[in-house]
């Protein structure tokens, strides 16, 4: 494993990307002050009453994508209303509210995904028959399952496990995976993170994607998954994984939608990564234009 050192001296340059579809609403950012008085007062409301009905009644209390948002705040269900919200479905408050700059970066990162999952499937198909890919904590695996369709029209063959602790997520990636065509090259697996040791000894996985689950790992348990994934990726195979950059909305995300999560600089994925055991040279970051989320690429040597 490598020295926590090595990434103490390394300096995060984020790679350039082609030309994505990304969503750059910069303006949300002259509501920022007003988003944390918002977020305090929902705070010392809490004090008074813990678990009210409304956090703040024109957030969650007349929309009902946000309320949706909020009572399943951290779970798949509420990412999928994110990545699938259409502007003008519901009213003028959700349109708001669902176009912050984190719902903007959130599918700015399900864009990026995508974009890499792509790129790394054309590249492993050139030296292997098949790509046989894991998704840990996968959710509604929308992403992974447009991305399988894709390169299937291309004549590429990928196989993936989905790992997933809910069986809700898991029941709604084989109905999208039904709708796509490619419920054959779908393996469900309903268990935690930690089983991937057990499953990818058999699966000998030259591609694992872990998207939007790092960010609720503390330090320890974050080295110790990763090491687990190195240790199960096979040689020349790729990691994708993503983290949270601390912003400006991220206590009105705590306290307004109840979505804790962990944030962490660049540096700070890095030693995660080189305490799991990958080597830094090996490693590219990618970042969504809006600075909120960013994806580490990484190739086991």
């Amino acid at each position: 494993m490598s020295n926590k050192k090595d990434s103490n001296f390394l300096k995060i340059n984020f790679e350039k990307l082609p030309e994505i579809n990304f969503e750059k609403k910069s303006f949300y950012s002259l509501f920022v002050p007003i988003f944390l008085i918002i977020a305090f007062y929902v705070y010392l409301k809490k004090k008074i009453i813990p678990k009210p009905k409304y956090n703040f009644y024109f957030f969650d209390g007349v929309s009902k994508n946000c309320r949706e948002i909020k009572e399943n705040a951290t779970n798949w269900k509420a990412l999928d209303i994110i990545y699938n919200y259409c502007f003008g479905s519901e009213n003028a408050f959700g349109d708001f509210w669902l176009n912050i700059k984190n719902a903007q970066a959130v599918r700015n990162r399900l864009r990026l995904v995508k974009f890499l999952l792509l790129k790394n499937i054309k590249e492993i198909s050139k030296k292997e028959k098949e790509v046989r890919l894991i998704s840990i904590a996968s959710g509604s695996a929308q992403g992974i399952i447009e991305i399988i369709k894709k390169s299937k029209e291309q004549g590429i063959l990928t196989k993936a496990l989905l790992i997933d602790l809910d069986p809700r997520a898991l029941e709604h990636s084989k109905k999208l995976a039904q709708e796509k065509g490619v419920e054959n090259q779908i393996t469900l697996v309903n268990k935690t993170a930690s089983a991937i040791i057990e499953i990818g000894k058999d699966f000998k996985p030259n591609l694992i994607e872990m998207v939007g689950f790092l960010e609720y790992r503390p330090f320890e348990k974050a080295v110790k998954l990763i090491n687990s994934i190195y240790q199960v990726l096979e040689k020349e195979g790729i990691f994708l994984v993503s983290q949270i950059s601390p912003n400006p909305e991220s206590f009105f995300l705590k306290e307004v939608i109840n979505w804790p999560m962990i944030y962490r600089k660049p540096k700070e994925l890095a030693q995660i990564l080189c305490l799991g055991g990958f080597s830094l040279n090996h490693c590219s970051f990618y970042q969504e234009p809006l600075k909120i989320h960013y994806i580490a690429e990484c190739k086991k040597i």
